[in-house]
């Protein structure tokens, strides 16, 4: 009998990027399921498309495209942002950007869903010391609602010294009892490593909108932990461990988020892909 070597087959790591200029995309894995981001830039590096969609276990899926449009100098002067949550009608949202003679940005206006006339519009004022935002306050008007262009945020910025945003207290009023608003804060600490972001600005001459509460804004490292504090939060801290490619730039996230009293972290990973 001849015996038969069968061949081995070569198995290629996946290719994460080459010149790492731009993220492409990002995959989340949850216990539940996966979402992946995908990101498209203009010819001046710029982002102007975001589309992820996020697929459970079970079958459901969210999907979310946001387009961003821009000004003379650059500038996101609107966004869209459509989406489509499980078997729910589709919606369509739309946020208008205003700045002044300097270019920083003065206020936004936010219709919160342009299908359905009940929905809200929020505006958001933004206050300066020097360059840096230091205090934003949000207004909603909504129909069938006692909010008639009602505050009902004040936010407040701290910076460490890098221009990162070192914490966020959020003063929310709450008309849930009807007016007058109860006032509750929540406070969140943030903790950098000391590599850059992938989103940012001043790397790749484009604006990415991180989700630390004001446009335009990305911070210049990589936020390593948020602590919560306040009476009405439902977190007590978020953990966020990297692993850094040949650039220097995040190759994969775990992520673990501790509940108020909850015996173990809800964990996901973010797998980032570059050009």
């Amino acid at each position: 009998m001849i015996g038969c070597k069968k061949k081995q087959e070569t198995i290629l790591p996946e290719i994460r990027g080459v010149s790492f200029d731009l993220l492409l995309k990002t995959v989340d894995k949850y216990s539940d399921g996966q979402s992946i981001t995908t990101y498209t830039y203009n010819n001046s590096k710029q982002l102007i498309q975001e589309n992820s969609e996020r697929v459970f276990y079970d079958g459901t899926k969210w999907k979310v495209t946001n387009n961003w449009y821009r000004n003379s100098a650059g500038q996101p002067d609107s966004m869209t942002s459509e989406y489509t949550y499980g078997t729910n009608p589709t919606g369509l949202q739309k946020q208008y950007y205003y700045y002044d003679a300097a270019g920083s940005l003065l206020y936004s206006i936010f219709f919160r869903n342009i299908n359905n006339p009940n929905s809200s519009i929020d505006s958001c004022v933004y206050i300066y010391s020097g360059s840096r935002v230091i205090k934003r306050l949000d207004y909603t008007s909504a129909a069938s609602t006692i909010l008639n262009n009602t505050l009902t945020h004040e936010i407040y910025y701290d910076y460490d010294a890098l221009n990162n945003i070192s914490a966020i207290a959020f003063v929310n009023y709450d008309f849930s009892a009807g007016a007058p608003a109860v006032k509750d804060t929540v406070t969140l600490s943030y903790f950098y490593d000391e590599k850059k972001n992938p989103f940012y600005q001043n790397e790749a001459s484009y604006a990415y909108f991180v989700n630390l509460a004001f446009e335009n804004y990305a911070s210049q490292n990589n936020i390593v932990q948020i602590m919560y504090s306040g009476n009405s939060t439902s977190n007590y801290k978020d953990v966020f461990s990297f692993q850094y490619n040949a650039a220097n730039k995040p190759d994969r996230l775990l992520a673990s988020s501790y509940g108020v009293g909850a015996a173990d972290p809800f964990v996901w990973t973010t797998d980032y892909y570059y050009n």
